[in-house]
C-alpha cells in the first residue's frame, strides 16, 4: 500500500484541460467540480439534479457548464459529451461519479417477494459508468493527445458488508471496468483508474453517522475524495517522472482506497502478493495465459481471431 501525497505543483498541469463529469451537483462529484474549476480547468458536468447545478454554475462562474444528463440514458449521455466537444474541441479528463445507494435491504425478510426489487444502483452505477467510460474514451480519442478516466466506486467494490447487496454489486462492477478498460487504454495513453473511498459525509451515510462517529471511527469529507479524483487526473501529466509522492508511473490501472481524508494505492501491492495468496506456481501460470491474451493478434471476439 502506498500513502498518495498530492503534489501541488502538478495542479497547473489542468489549465485548460477540458473536463466532463457524470454527476457534480452536489457531494464527491460537487466538491471535484470546485476543484478542478481553482486549478484552471473548463468543467462540462451532467447531472439530474438540476438546481443544485444551476446554483453551482452561478456561484463559480466562467467555465463551468451544466447539462442536465441522467446517467442511465446512452443518448443522454452522448449529448453530455457532444456538449463538451462542440464547446471545446476535445475531451482531456473524464470522471464518472453519479451515483445512487438504497439504504433498505431487498434480502430483509420482511421484505415482499412478490415485489420486483429496483435495480437503480446497477443501472446508475456500473451501467452508467461504462456508457461514461466508452464514450469518453471515444471523446478523448478525438484529441489524440491521451488522457485520463477516473471511476467511482467504493470500499465495498472490493470489500464485504451487510443490507446493501445490489449497492456492492454494483460497486464490484465498477472496479470491474477499470480491470476490464486499463491495459487497452495504456495503449491508447488513457489512463483509466477507480476511487474507493471508505466512510464518506454523504447523503449515503445518513443512517449510521452519529454511531459512527461516536465510535471515533475516521470520516471522508467529500473534498478529500475529490483530491483523490485530482490526484488521477494529474499523476501522469508531470514532465521528467515528477509525478505525486507514492505513485509509480505510469499511473493507470490502479485503486485509490480514500480513508480518513488520505488516499492509498492498494492495486500494485495486490498484484506483488500474488504468489503468496493465490500460490507460487498458480501466479506463475497465471502470468503465461496473461501474457497469451494480451498479444495483438489474440481476440475474444471469433471473427477478428478467423
Amino acid at each position: 500500500m502506498a500513502h498518495l501525497v498530492l503534489n501541488p505543483s502538478l495542479l497547473s498541469t489542468l489549465q485548460n484541460k477540458v473536463v466532463v463529469l457524470t454527476g457534480g451537483s452536489t457531494g464527491i462529484g460537487r466538491s471535484a467540480v470546485t476543484l478542478f474549476h481553482e486549478h484552471g480547468a473548463k468543467i462540462v458536468f451532467g447531472d439530474v439534479a438540476e438546481q443544485p447545478a444551476h446554483d453551482l454554475v452561478s456561484h463559480l462562474g466562467a467555465d463551468v457548464h451544466f447539462v442536465r444528463c441522467d446517467t442511465t440514458s446512452y443518448q443522454d449521455q452522448l449529448a453530455l459529451f457532444r456538449s463538451a466537444h462542440e464547446k471545446y474541441g476535445r475531451v482531456d479528463v473524464v470522471v464518472a461519479v453519479a451515483g445512487v445507494a438504497n439504504p433498505k435491504s431487498i434480502f430483509d425478510p420482511s421484505s415482499d417477494i412478490n415485489e420486483e426489487p429496483s435495480m437503480l444502483e446497477i443501472q446508475v452505477n456500473t451501467i452508467g459508468s461504462l456508457f461514461t467510460a466508452r464514450i469518453g474514451m471515444h471523446y478523448i480519442r478525438q484529441a489524440g493527445n491521451g488522457g485520463d478516466i477516473i471511476l467511482m466506486s467504493s470500499i465495498i467494490g472490493f470489500k464485504e458488508t451487510q443490507d446493501l447487496v445490489p449497492y456492492t454489486t454494483s460497486k464490484h462492477g465498477v472496479v470491474g471496468i477499470m480491470r476490464g478498460l486499463h491495459l487497452q487504454g495504456t495503449r491508447e495513453d488513457i489512463r483509466v483508474n477507480v476511487i474507493c473511498p471508505w466512510v464518506t459525509k454523504t447523503r449515503m451515510i445518513v443512517g449510521i453517522e452519529k454511531a459512527w462517529t461516536a465510535q471515533g471511527l475516521p470520516i471522508n469529507k467529500s473534498e478529500d475524495v475529490a483530491r483523490a479524483i485530482l490526484v488521477c487526473a494529474t499523476a501522469n501529466r508531470g514532465s521528467g517522472g515528477i509525478t505525486h509522492d507514492g505513485a509509480k508511473l505510469p499511473f493507470a490501472g490502479k485503486i485509490v482506497y480514500v480513508a480518513g481524508g488520505e488516499g492509498y494505492e492498494i492495486e500494485d501491492a495486490q498484484k506483488q502478493l500474488e504468489p503468496q495468496w493465490l500460490g507460487e506456481e498458480n501466479s506463475k501460470v497465471l502470468a503465461q495465459g496473461q501474457e497469451f491474451l494480451a498479444r495483438a493478434d489474440i481476440s475474444w471476439d471469433p471473427m477478428k481471431s478467423m
